[in-house]
C-alpha cells in the first residue's frame, strides 16, 4: 500500500467519523475502509385520525458503507440501507482522484444537493426526525394524494457522473464545487419518489438531467468564540414523465454557524414542477400549469455535559398550487405544514445514542397535533 492510499484511507475514515458524529466510525485495514450504522425509532401518535393516515411507527435506519482503495487515482465506494422504503442499494461508483480540485464519481452516486446531503445518516443529526424540506417517508399526511413528502426527500440517489474538487483560498477559506449529469426524477403528473428506489434504476426518458452545489468553508482558530462557519448553495433540474414535457427544478441556500459550544444551522430549499395541463379531475381550475414546494428549518444544538446535548428546530413546508386530480378533500391550493421540534440525544457509551424528542405540528389543512419520538442507534 503506498503513501497515497494510506493517506486516502485515513482520510476517508476520519471523514466518514465525522460525518457520524462518533469516535472511531469508520476503519481502514489495507485500503478497505468500512462503517455502518443501525437505528430504530419509535414515532407516537396519540390522535388516532393522524396516526392512521401517517406512516407506521416503527421503522430501521440502517446501512453500511465500504470503499477499497484500487490504485494511487482510483477507488470504489458502495453503500447499502435499510429504511422505510425498503432495503436499497443506495451508492455504488468509482471515484477519479488525480487532483484535489478534480475529480470524477460515477455510477450510482449520492447527488449532493442541500447541507442535509452530507448528514443523511440519523447518527450525524440530533433530532429524531430529518427536516420537513429533505423527509424521505416518515412525514405525517405525505401520501402521494396529500403533500407527497417534502421539495426533494434526502438521499437521492441517481445514476449519473459527478466533478467536484476543493480549493483553498488562503489559509481559512475553503471552497467545495461540484457539477454532475444524472438521469434525474421520475413520474408523471408530479414526483414518484418511489420509483426512485425501484429497480431498473434507469432513465424513464432521454433526457438528462443536472446540477451543481458550491459550499465555502471558514476555519477558526481552536478554542475561539466564533466557530467555524459554512456556506451553500445547491441547484438541480430537468424533465420527470416519460415523454419529456414536464419539467421541474429544485433550489436551495444553506449556512451553519458556530458560537462557543452552540451550532446553529439553517436551510432554504424549493422546488417548482410542471402539471398536465390535459389531466381531468384537477379540484380546482389549473391558474398556473405547475405548483411549487418551499420551506426552511432553523436549528439550534448545544452540549449540556459529557453524555447529553439538547437541539430544538422550527420549520415550515408550503405547498402552493392547485392539487393533484385524487387528492384528498383536505388539501388546499395554499397548504403549509409548521413544526416544533425539541428533544435531547444521550450518548451513554462510545458509538452508542439515545433520542428522545417532542414534536408540535401545525397544519392548515389537517389540524394541529402532537407526536414524540423514542429510539436507540449506534455506529461503527
Amino acid at each position: 500500500m503506498t503513501d497515497r492510499p494510506r493517506r486516502l484511507a485515513r482520510a476517508a475514515a476520519a471523514a466518514l467519523a465525522a460525518a457520524l458524529a462518533v469516535p472511531g466510525a469508520a476503519r481502514a485495514a489495507e485500503g478497505v475502509i468500512y462503517s455502518g450504522s443501525a437505528y430504530v425509532d419509535y414515532w407516537g401518535l396519540p390522535d388516532r385520525e393522524v396516526a392512521g393516515r401517517s406512516p407506521q411507527a416503527v421503522a430501521p435506519a440502517t446501512s453500511i458503507r465500504i470503499g477499497l482503495d484500487i490504485n494511487d487515482d482510483l477507488a470504489f465506494t458502495a453503500k447499502a440501507c435499510i429504511g422505510c422504503h425498503g432495503i436499497d442499494v443506495e451508492h455504488v461508483a468509482l471515484d477519479y482522484q488525480p487532483k484535489s480540485w478534480f475529480n470524477v464519481q460515477f455510477g450510482r452516486i449520492s447527488v449532493p444537493f442541500g447541507e442535509f446531503s452530507n448528514r443523511v445518516d440519523p447518527g450525524s443529526y440530533k433530532t429524531a426526525s430529518p427536516p420537513l424540506i429533505y423527509d424521505m417517508g416518515r412525514m405525517a399526511f405525505g401520501a402521494r394524494s396529500a403533500m407527497n413528502l417534502g421539495v426533494l426527500p434526502l438521499p437521492y440517489v441517481d445514476t449519473g457522473a459527478l466533478v467536484y474538487g476543493v480549493r483553498w483560498l488562503g489559509e481559512r477559506i475553503q471552497v467545495w464545487y461540484g457539477i454532475y449529469g444524472v438521469a434525474g426524477l421520475r413520474g408523471s403528473n408530479d414526483l414518484d419518489w418511489m420509483a426512485m428506489r425501484s429497480i431498473p434504476y434507469n432513465d424513464n426518458n432521454r433526457v438528462p438531467a443536472g446540477g451543481a452545489r458550491l459550499a465555502i468553508s471558514y476555519s477558526s482558530d481552536p478554542g475561539s468564540f466564533f466557530g467555524d462557519a459554512n456556506l451553500g448553495a445547491s441547484y438541480t433540474g430537468g424533465r420527470y414523465d416519460k415523454d419529456a414535457t414536464r419539467e421541474y427544478q429544485a433550489w436551495a441556500a444553506d449556512a451553519t454557524l458556530r458560537f462557543g459550544k452552540l451550532l446553529l444551522r439553517g436551510e432554504y430549499a424549493a422546488r417548482r414542477t410542471d402539471l398536465d395541463p390535459a389531466a381531468t379531475g384537477y379540484p380546482f381550475a389549473l391558474a398556473d400549469p405547475w405548483f411549487q414546494k418551499e420551506g426552511f428549518y432553523a436549528e439550534a444544538e448545544a452540549p449540556l455535559g459529557g453524555y447529553l446535548s439538547a437541539v430544538y428546530r422550527y420549520e415550515e413546508l408550503r405547498r402552493t398550487g392547485t392539487p393533484l386530480p385524487g387528492s384528498v378533500e383536505e388539501l388546499s391550493a395554499d397548504s403549509r405544514f409548521v413544526r416544533h421540534t425539541g428533544g435531547v440525544v444521550i450518548t451513554p457509551a462510545s458509538a452508542l445514542y439515545l433520542k428522545v424528542s417532542w414534536e408540535l405540528w401545525q397544519t392548515t389543512d389537517f389540524g394541529d397535533f402532537h407526536a414524540y419520538h423514542a429510539g436507540i442507534g449506534g455506529a461503527f
